[in-house]
């Protein structure tokens, strides 16, 4: 499934249906990104004395094997699939995020620095090796990086490296590659690589912290379809035998990990193509982890499981975006009435039921840099909603809302519609919930003639996450055609500076945003993990499940 197809699915089912693929949505300014992990940035440059590996004495397994639901992989190259939570066990990149703070973490870099935000030197630690023993070096990386940034091999994770420095001709528009490997990846020693962007990108650590970025084998590259079933990684576990479609995935630990070992002996990845089916098999006691809990089972799982549930805030935005090429959208006070007739408290209460709550700005709280009531459009106000499409010259014909194909996409849409026909007196209003395939197309081309529903994934929890690809001319999910000249500054601006110096550019830019209201944000997605009793310490925080290596199996 390519990531625009599960970015797009929709709210409330396809926004789960994201979650379960585990990180699929993706970009950032320029359309590059990750799946949310990283290293810590400071002052423009990421260091740290710790490698991530722990220590010769680090934690020794406890034993014992539990499963996860979880969705069928296709493949396990990490360039090549959307498995986040297995791909994490199996290999480990350069960068990771904390699960728990959304704080960036070491995985086998000990550094990640630069003086410009442009060239960016990645140290990475002595010691590392693959799982039949080929050590982990700097060429083990450059060459995945390669494979993947490769437009022929049509690697899923290709746009992770639309910023490199010779993307755009292993990329062409037309033709085929005029290269093979990415100018800006060099090679300087085994255990140092130096990575050159087209332009300062000071969120470059978030980008390298997916497991898209993860190192391969020399084997990966002489059997590339065994290596696919049977990958072999340099994460806390590994495949025990191969990878066979629609069938359970097992790793066992891998006790050569320089890092925490692993608390479990396996871990078992059963493939679902229904959540509520896993659900019922997690009741009796067949699967031990299920995430997300299907909305209309959270109370069911609340009130039989208690604090074997938690709530993740993976970094997510459900919208309302307005088609800025229809003429009736004009004038920004239609799109404000717009706004401030919905009310987001009670459609999340009635219909989500506590898997969503209301947004007020682009980003949620777990997301660096958010800012709670920017929007100030967002807060429900029928009478200045009235006022505003009254100044704006009223609303007069039909009204036709989008959304994917998706049954709860239809509550959403009657909810949205009985809200404005109630406060704005807008009667005569209709649905259109085509499969994604159709409904996409139509977007691109600018032929859709009324709001649509959309969802949009972050790759890692910062705001400038949201507003690069959302908001600015060239972000991989600007769909409104929204082009603002002082926010493409402001952001390309903010992008090029450390994290920290940039953060109040990108507040500027959001401010900019909520001035011209080219989307309104509906509610962020929340989403909860429910476990039984055989395992216990499972983490739960801003990429979902966190690191289940630690998961501790109790009888």
């Amino acid at each position: 499934m390519k990531p625009r197809a599960v970015r797009r699915m929709g709210l409330v089912g396809a926004a789960l249906a994201a979650v379960l693929l585990a990180g699929c949505a993706g970009g950032s300014t320029g359309s590059t990104g990750s799946t949310g992990q990283g290293d810590k940035p400071t002052s423009g440059a990421t260091d740290s004395s710790s490698t991530g590996t722990g220590s010769a004495t680090a934690d020794a397994g406890q034993g014992g094997t539990f499963s996860v639901a979880s969705s069928d992989p296709t493949h396990l190259t990490p360039g090549n699939t959307w498995s986040f939570y297995l791909e994490s066990l199996l290999f480990t990149g350069p960068l990771r995020i904390d699960s728990a703070t959304g704080e960036p973490v070491p995985g086998v870099a000990t550094s990640v620095t630069s003086s410009d935000q442009k060239v960016w030197t990645i140290k990475l630690a002595k010691g590392w090796t693959f799982s039949n023993g080929e050590p982990v070096t700097a060429q083990s990386f450059a060459d995945a990086w390669n494979a993947t940034a490769l437009s022929t091999n049509g690697w899923v994770q290709n746009s992770n490296f639309a910023l490199f420095e010779g993307y755009d001709a292993m990329n062409p528009a037309k033709g085929k590659p005029t290269a093979t490997t990415l100018s800006g990846v060099k090679v300087v020693d085994d255990l140092t690589l130096q990575v050159t962007l087209t332009k300062p990108y000071g969120l470059f650590p978030y980008v390298i912290a997916s497991y898209a970025f993860a190192p391969m084998p020399k084997e990966a590259f002489t059997d590339p379809k065994g290596f696919d079933a049977a990958p072999i990684g340099n994460g806390p576990y590994k495949i025990e035998g191969k990878y066979t479609a629609n069938q359970a995935v097992t790793v066992v630990r891998n006790d050569a990990y320089p890092g925490p070992k692993g608390k479990a002996d396996k871990i078992v990845f059963k493939p679902y193509t229904s959540y509520d089916t896993a659900y019922n098999d997690l009741l009796a006691g067949n699967t031990d982890i299920v995430y997300p809990v299907p909305a209309d089972r959270l109370s069911d799982a609340q009130a039989r499981l208690g604090d074997r549930t938690a709530v993740a805030k993976i970094p997510n935005l459900n919208y309302l975006a307005f088609p800025l090429w229809d003429k009736r959208f004009d004038n920004v006070k239609v799109r404000e009435a717009f706004s401030m007739a919905i009310d987001r408290d009670a459609l999340t209460k009635s219909i989500l039921k506590g898997a969503g709550e209301s947004a007020t700005s682009i980003s949620p709280s777990s997301a660096v840099g958010s800012n709670p009531g920017s929007c100030t459009a967002c807060a429900f106000d029928p009478a200045k909603a009235k006022q505003l499409l009254a100044e704006a010259g009223g609303w007069s014909g039909p009204l036709k809302l989008y959304a994917t194909q998706d049954p709860a996409n239809t509550q959403i849409l009657q909810a949205i519609a009985n809200q404005l026909r109630t406060n704005l007196g807008i009667t005569n209003i209709t649905f259109d919930t085509p499969p994604y395939a159709q409904l996409d197309p139509q977007v691109k081309d600018k032929t859709l003639d009324g709001p649509f529903l959309y969802y949009w994934g972050a790759y890692f929890p910062h705001v400038a996450n949201f507003l690069g690809p959302l908001m600015s001319k060239s972000g991989i999910a600007n769909d409104t055609g929204y082009d603002n000249a002082k926010v493409n500054d402001l952001l390309d601006q903010a992008d090029s500076m450390d994290v920290k110096q940039g953060l109040p550019l990108y507040q500027q830019a959001e401010a900019q945003v909520w001035k011209d209201m080219p989307i309104a944000p509906i509610y962020f997605g929340r989403y909860t993990a429910a476990w039984t009793d055989h395992v216990s310490d499972v983490p739960v925080g801003v990429n979902g499940l966190g690191d289940l290596s630690q998961v501790v199996v109790t009888n």
